[in-house]
């Protein structure tokens, strides 16, 4: 499945009311012949001006969209998707079931998409053609869910299967951020406290022990001449130091060669390759039984899964299954042969191909992994805790050692002087 090329799109429309309205949209057009005719569907005005940006500047407006545009939460969009297809099988036309929602929502993002939707269904556009242009707050999961069944004729299940898996995959991604969310405050605490001390603490020791004269250990003049180097730097370039610290993860997160070393890292480790491991278990496994229960054939699935998921490493492996796949080879066979998926998830998709029932295996697979993933995380809470506190104690002991001795012996020699 190829994936359409975006661009952005600036035009200037007169509506039905009689108001001229501009607006910027990234839509999948290639130049002014096919962007004009999809920007009066979309807006249901008259195109007055239009000009197709040029592809150079769509990273740029990516990047500024990241700050600007307003993201649906997940929770709120499985609960859109769930009451839609619920009015849907309750035999409500969907224009009607779409104003519904308009009105009750709440959320500023939710109510616009709601709005959009209704637009586009009273100009004889389909919901999942809208859907297409709203990549950054409906997962493509969804957005192809929502086309299987427009074309099955099912929507009203399929709408609510991508609502429950809305929630599931939510589920998944507070499991794992429960686990980190502990060691996260506390090291964020101990790395201020660590700054408090070298900026403010640290130096008028240093200054007390050279108008002394005193004799200090080894370790403590070394840390001494890192504090003053550190002093230093904040004060010559501390705004520069301060924009890369607030930018540089920002930046370096959007290098695909970067994410693929966290990940490659986050792999090998002891602690975190069990954790990675499960989660992506859980979600391949999730993502993939929808697919395939929905009709979607099992190239585009894996083409799918291979745009939503985030782990580079996992992502590459699905990759090279696809392409083996493509090739005549079983899943199975692939993904063994990638060499980072579970015995267990390779045994049951491989029974599942020979016996015809691949959906129901990846679904015994994705409970299975959930359940593992539930415990996984409960146990690193209770592990990550005492070792998190340990780490503040050596961080204490540490302190003690180069800077509160050096005092100690210091105020016992004045003492015996006397």
């Amino acid at each position: 499945m190829s994936e359409v090329s975006l661009r952005y799109v600036f035009y200037r429309v007169l509506t039905e009311q009689g108001r001229v309205r501009i607006g910027l949209s990234k839509l999948p057009v290639t130049d002014y012949s096919n962007a004009h005719p999809l920007v009066e569907r979309r807006e249901q005005a008259v195109v007055l001006m239009l000009y197709v940006l040029p592809m150079l500047l769509v990273p740029l407006l990516d990047g500024l969209a990241l700050f600007l545009r307003r993201s649906i939460p997940l929770t709120l969009l499985a609960e859109f998707l769930h009451s839609l297809g619920l009015m849907l099988r309750s035999g409500l036309p969907v224009d009607t079931a779409l104003k519904d929602l308009r009105e009750d929502a709440t959320h500023p993002a939710l109510k616009a998409l709601a709005a959009d939707l209704l637009n586009g269904v009273r100009a004889g556009n389909s919901l999942s053609s809208r859907l297409s242009f709203y990549p950054h707050q409906v997962p493509a999961t969804v957005r192809h869910l929502v086309d299987i069944g427009e074309r099955s004729g099912n929507l009203d299940r399929v709408l609510m299967d991508a609502s429950e898996h809305l929630g599931r995959i939510t589920a998944l991604r507070q499991d794992v951020s429960r686990a980190l969310i502990y060691p996260f405050f506390v090291v964020a605490t101990i790395v201020t406290a660590a700054l408090f001390w070298v900026y403010y603490v640290l130096p008028d020791l240093a200054d007390m022990f050279r108008q002394m004269g005193a004799h200090l250990p080894p370790l403590t003049q070394s840390v001494m001449s890192g504090v003053h180097w550190m002093r230093e730097l904040l004060a010559v370039y501390g705004y520069w130091v301060l924009a890369v610290v607030l930018l540089a993860p920002a930046l370096l997160s959007r290098s695909q060669r970067v994410r693929a070393g966290f990940y490659w890292l986050a792999y090998r480790l002891p602690i975190s390759r069990t954790l990675v491991r499960t989660s992506a278990m859980a979600f391949i496994s999730e993502y993939l039984a929808l697919l395939v229960a929905a009709g979607i054939n099992l190239l585009d699935g894996l083409a799918i899964l291979e745009a939503a998921i985030r782990n580079e490493v996992y992502r590459d492996a699905i990759r090279q299954a696809r392409e083996g796949v493509q090739r005549g080879n079983t899943l199975s066979r692939e993904l063994e042969r990638s060499g980072v998926f579970a015995p267990l998830m390779i045994r049951l998709i491989n029974v599942g191909e020979q016996s015809g029932n691949l959906d129901g295996q990846l679904r015994t697979l994705a409970d299975e992994y959930r359940r593992r993933l539930n415990h996984l995380v409960a146990t690193l809470a209770e592990v990550i805790k005492p070792a998190v506190l340990l780490l503040a104690g050596a961080l204490f002991i540490f302190v003690v050692v180069v800077f509160l001795l050096p005092v100690y012996e210091l105020i016992a020699q004045s003492t015996q002087l006397r």
